[in-house]
């Protein structure tokens, strides 16, 4: 079956319910046995047909799997479907099914991260709550995919996570909660709105879920929601030191803090809150751009694709220089869209692609100018600031 996979151009699968060879032999005995026989079989066709590693386990939380498998396999579903409707008859489990989903995918990573790139499952996004679902899966770090009948994609929603070759803006991590998420329940504790933090080359990112209502109540036998639920957002969420590379952001005096949802952007201090109030099965992306000095009055930090939920992705490559009291931002972009950043101070000019850009520029540091589609490629930015 893979062979002829392979040789008609399919470059991966899926292989599911990997668990099930544990309870196959809890009659008859063998599960070892059959456990190493299956995986080598497995590992020999990934290697084979499939680049070596061209698979997602899926329902594969078991020990043989994480014994065996991960020999060749890198990549596994850390928590339950995606469960469009409640398969027992709860006409809120459309929307309830959907916090259950993230609280798993996001604590399960802290384990399975440390063996495994974390996959947070399809999801469709014609659902009622797939913005929920695509926000989350815009900054998990893992893969992303829907499946739906033809004729059914939201492409309005698919764009603000694919780009149009169908590349992803990944995040360099996997998605894990915040620290001051650890010992909450976000499920159903009245109070906790889940948040994961995660990393992108030059910025960090954090989003907030209330997944609040997800929990059952066993004494009374239904799910409860609450109307609203809070929490406070620092750059501090962002544990920067995981990348060699954005550690030094830890010692930034200021972040410029874009709320995607509610398309604001505010310049704060490291340790500075930010105060957040969501409705059920609602979320916002925070993405977290250090502000660079360039001199005694110029500051510049950018922000990426606003159109792009994981807007801090599309940045490939960040570089600033001065010369004769001009100064140089120099970026990489991936992707096409507006692009946002702050700058305290007007620009001189920006350059495109080898060509003068315009761009919109107001006194409170926002600036914006397009970016075009080039086929794949990266577009060079050369901003100028005196």
């Amino acid at each position: 079956m893979h062979s002829y996979l392979a040789d008609v151009g399919i470059s991966g699968v899926k292989v599911d319910v990997i668990h099930t060879l544990e309870y196959v032999s809890e009659d008859h005995g063998g599960r070892v046995q059959l456990a190493k026989a299956y995986y080598d079989g497995l590992n020999k066709s990934l290697q084979k047909n499939f680049a070596g590693s061209g698979l997602i386990a899926s329902m594969e939380q078991c020990n043989d799997f994480f014994f065996l498998a991960t020999k060749q396999v890198s990549m596994g579903r850390v928590g339950d479907d995606f469960w469009f409707q409640d398969p027992n008859g709860d006409p809120m489990g459309a929307f309830w099914l959907q916090g259950v989903h993230m609280i798993h995918c996001s604590y399960n990573s802290l384990w399975q991260g440390q063996f495994i790139q974390p996959d947070w499952d399809m999801f469709q996004s014609d659902h009622i709550c797939a913005e929920f679902h695509a926000g989350s899966r815009a900054i998990c770090g893992g893969p992303v995919y829907v499946s739906h009948k033809v004729g059914h994609h939201n492409f309005d929603l698919l764009r603000k996570l694919v780009l149009p070759d169908g590349t992803i803006l990944r995040c360099q991590h996997y998605a894990l909660p915040t620290r001051d998420c650890l010992f909450e329940n976000p499920l159903f504790d009245a109070k906790t709105l889940l948040k994961i933090w995660n990393l992108n080359k030059f910025a960090g990112v954090v989003g907030v879920f209330n997944c609040q209502g997800a929990g059952w109540y066993p004494e009374e036998h239904r799910c409860r929601a609450y109307p609203q639920c809070y929490k406070s957002i620092s750059a501090d969420d962002v544990e920067w030191e995981q990348k060699d590379s954005t550690a030094v952001y830890r010692n930034t005096e200021q972040f410029a803090v874009y709320l995607h949802k509610s398309d604001n952007l505010t310049i704060v201090k490291s340790n500075e809150q930010i105060n957040i109030t969501l409705q059920p099965s609602s979320f916002e992306l925070f993405t977290i751009s250090p502000v660079h000095r360039l001199n005694e009055r110029a500051k510049f930090a950018p922000i990426g694709l606003e159109n792009m939920f994981n807007s801090g992705g599309s940045i490939e490559c960040l570089e600033y220089a001065s010369k004769g009291g001009l100064y140089n931002v120099k970026i990489k972009v991936k992707g096409t869209g507006k692009f946002l950043a702050y700058s305290s101070e007007k620009p001189r000019e920006i350059i495109l692609n080898g060509e003068d850009v315009e761009f919109d520029w107001s006194s409170n540091g926002i600036l914006r100018f397009e970016v075009p589609w080039i086929g794949g490629g990266l577009s060079a930015v050369y901003i100028s600031i005196y």
